[in-house]
């Protein structure tokens, strides 16, 4: 007999996840594909769209053969493809490098949390697909002279161990030099609100609620704040400045993503700069940068805890899969 186990827990949880996700991000790409004109990424939005397409029917196909519900996730309602751009397609392109960064990562961790053969087999299919749209992003990016690097620093001379734990250093005082574990956190995370800022302007300019729109406003101010932050410690290590990503918005205010899609969009990016901001705790030997990264980490929870609210409050946060209420539902019997 084949052996046909029912979805675990950590495999609808991750299924339900690239569902919602990849609904939303088809939304941005359509948006891009349809005011694409630069050739020469043409190609690569095509397959963007492809890969973004199998993802979404991939996970739909096993909710039913699970009888299980789809999540409502994002559509066409979503997106308004008659409106005019609101970003170049320098900033689409390097949207599509971002986003397939992100999904790979997060295809891995639900590949490692999946037991079926059908959901890791989805999995991996996810992960090879987004690889090669990432390493095609990166080429173009490459070719085009806007790639965006990490600061470079001499190679060591020789391998030696800590000798010291001034290398940790205080929290105020001089401090040594960063470390290029170090610095590859901050380069990005100074990318990655970036990209945060120049996204929530545009949505600021094309939301149409004005709680919304102040949420926006707060979040672009807060990403701006970060980005300081951390170029402040390029500088005190008198390392040259990455360039900044392509932040030109055009003039549109008419609606062109719902509301809804806007903040489950921001949401997403919070929950990234979260997971960053913990990975470079763990990666930071300077305690002073610990405790900045903390600061800053608490400031993104409450925005976006915030944001939940709002969502809750509007009705467009839609609920994951959970366990049953067994004190529900006991209660339920007595009476």
């Amino acid at each position: 007999m084949d052996h046909n186990p029912k979805l675990t827990s950590s495999e609808l949880g991750v299924l339900w996840n690239a569902y919602m996700q990849n609904t939303a991000v088809l939304c941005f790409v359509k948006h891009f594909d349809k005011n694409n004109e630069d050739q020469s990424i043409d190609a690569l939005i095509k397959t963007a769209l492809n890969n973004i397409q199998f993802a979404v029917e991939g996970s739909k196909q096993i909710f039913e053969i699970e009888k299980s519900p789809v999540p409502f996730g994002f559509n066409e309602s979503d997106v308004n493809l008659e409106v005019s751009r609101l970003y170049s397609d320098l900033f689409a392109l390097r949207y599509i490098k971002y986003i397939s960064a992100v999904g790979i990562a997060a295809a891995a961790v639900s590949l490692e949390l999946s037991a079926r053969t059908d959901v890791r087999t989805y999995f991996t299919k996810i992960i090879e697909s987004l690889s090669s749209q990432y390493n095609s992003a990166s080429d173009l990016l490459l070719q085009k002279g806007v790639f965006i690097r990490s600061p470079i620093i001499p190679v060591p001379e020789k391998v030696e161990y800590i000798q010291e734990e001034s290398f940790l250093s205080g929290v105020f005082g001089r401090h040594r030099p960063i470390t290029a574990v170090e610095l590859s956190h901050v380069s990005k995370n100074l990318e990655t609100n970036s990209i945060g800022r120049t996204f929530i302007l545009g949505f600021s300019q094309i939301a149409q609620s004005i709680e919304v729109k102040e949420y926006f406003t707060r979040g672009k101010e807060i990403a701006e704040k970060h980005e300081d932050i951390f170029r402040e410690i390029l500088l005190k290590d008198d390392l040259p400045l990455p360039s900044v990503w392509d932040s030109t918005i055009s003039h549109t205010t008419t609606p062109i993503f719902s509301d809804k899609l806007m903040m489950f969009h921001v949401a997403t990016l919070n929950a990234t700069s979260v997971s960053s901001y913990g990975g470079a705790i763990a990666g930071s030997l300077r305690k002073d940068l610990g405790v900045q990264y903390m600061k800053l980490l608490t400031e993104v929870i409450e925005y976006a805890d915030d944001g939940v609210k709002i969502m809750i409050k509007n009705q467009w946060l839609e609920q994951p899969p959970q366990a049953p209420d067994r004190v529900a539902l006991r209660r339920n019997m007595t009476i």
